[in-house]
C-alpha cells in the first residue's frame, strides 16, 4: 500500500508570497466524504486524481487578443485556497475531499481545518469547471467532522470568472475572503455549538422539519431521510453524539439528509437551512414564534480593485 504523499502538485501559483501548506488525507470515515447521493454523474475522488484532469486550452478574442476563457488548473485553485486558509489559521488542514462530474469538467471540493471545538471544522468549499459552466467559487464555513455533510455558511461566498488576469485576481480574492471570513465563521461555530442548550423533543423536531419543508429547503426524500437519521441516532443505531434532544442534533439530522443534494446545488441548499435554523434558535427553539425572513443566496462576484486601477 502506497504511503500518503502530503506534497502539493506543482502548478502555477496564485500567490507566491504564501507558505505552501501540506496536502491533507481523505477523511477516515466514509460519512466524511463529500456527498454525491442524488448526483449520479458525480464520483468521489482524491486530490491527486483531481489534479490529473487535463486542463483545456485558453481561448482568445480574435480582435483584442485578450483571453476570453482562461481556465485555472484545479491544482492551482485548490493549492491557493489551502495556502490562504493555512496562512490565516497558522495550521495545516486535517482532511480534504473532492468530487468530479462524469467528464471531470466540474470539480467540487472541501478542505477542513481544526476549529478547537469537538465535532466542528472550519471548511473551505470550492467549485470550478473546465467546461465554462462554473466560475471559480469559494465558500468558507463550518462542517461537522463526523458527518462532513457539506454544511457550511453561505454568508461568505465569492467567485471569479475564467477571464484575463484570473490568476492574480483569484489569488487576491482568496486572501480577501480568508482574511475577512475566519472570525465570523468561528463565531458561527460557537453559535451552532450553543444549539445544544435548546431542547428539541420528537414533536418539536417534526415541527422544525415542517418549517423547512414548507420553505422548500428540504425535498420529500430528504424529509424522510432526516426522520430516519433522527430515529437512528436516538435509538443508539447511529452517531451517539447526535442522539441528544436538542436543536444541534435536529440540525445534524437535516444536514445529514442533505447528502442527497447534488454537489452543484449544495451551496444554496445548506445556506437556506442555516438561515432558518438560526432564526428558530433566536426564538428559543420555537417554530411558531420564529421570524424567518425570505432567503435568497447571492454569490458575490469578486471585483479586483487592483486590476481596476
Amino acid at each position: 500500500m502506497d504511503s500518503f504523499n502530503s506534497t502539493p502538485i506543482a502548478a502555477p501559483r496564485l500567490d507566491t508570497n504564501l507558505n505552501r501548506a501540506r496536502v491533507a488525507p481523505l477523511p477516515e470515515l466514509k460519512s466524511q466524504q463529500i456527498m454525491t447521493v442524488g448526483a449520479p454523474e458525480a464520483y468521489r475522488t482524491d486530490y491527486r486524481s483531481v489534479c490529473d484532469i487535463p486542463v483545456p486550452e485558453t481561448t482568445y478574442h480574435p480582435v483584442s487578443g485578450n483571453a476570453q476563457y482562461q481556465p485555472v488548473p484545479y491544482a492551482s485553485f485548490i493549492n491557493g485556497a489551502r495556502d490562504a486558509m493555512a496562512n490565516v489559521l497558522d495550521s495545516d488542514p486535517v482532511f480534504e475531499t473532492y468530487a468530479l462530474n462524469k467528464s471531470g469538467e466540474q470539480m467540487f471540493g472541501m478542505i477542513g481545518f481544526g476549529s478547537g471545538l469537538t465535532g466542528q471544522a472550519i471548511t473551505v468549499a470550492l467549485r470550478s469547471s473546465y467546461d465554462k459552466t462554473l466560475s471559480n467559487q469559494v465558500a468558507i464555513g463550518s462542517a461537522p467532522f463526523i458527518c462532513a455533510n457539506g454544511c457550511f455558511s453561505g454568508e461568505h461566498m465569492i467567485s471569479a470568472k475564467h477571464t484575463t488576469n484570473v490568476f492574480p485576481t483569484l489569488g487576491r480574492m482568496l486572501n480577501e475572503i480568508t482574511d475577512t471570513a475566519i472570525a465570523p465563521v468561528l463565531e458561527r461555530i460557537r453559535m451552532v455549538d450553543g444549539w445544544k442548550d435548546i431542547p428539541v423533543k420528537d414533536d418539536l423536531f417534526g415541527a422544525y422539519m415542517g418549517v423547512l419543508f414548507s420553505r422548500g429547503l428540504v425535498k420529500p426524500q430528504e424529509f424522510t431521510a432526516a426522520f430516519r437519521y433522527w430515529s437512528a441516532c436516538h435509538g443508539g443505531e447511529l452517531h451517539n453524539e447526535h442522539g441528544t434532544f436538542d436543536l444541534f442534533s435536529a440540525y445534524q439530522a437535516v444536514t445529514a439528509a442533505g447528502q442527497r443534494t447534488a454537489p452543484r446545488n449544495a451551496f444554496r441548499h445548506f445556506a437556506g437551512i442555516d438561515h432558518a435554523t438560526k432564526a428558530i434558535a433566536e426564538a428559543g427553539g420555537s417554530v411558531t414564534e420564529a421570524h424567518i425572513p425570505s432567503f435568497d443566496l447571492q454569490i458575490r462576484e469578486y471585483v479586483d480593485v487592483a486590476e481596476a486601477k
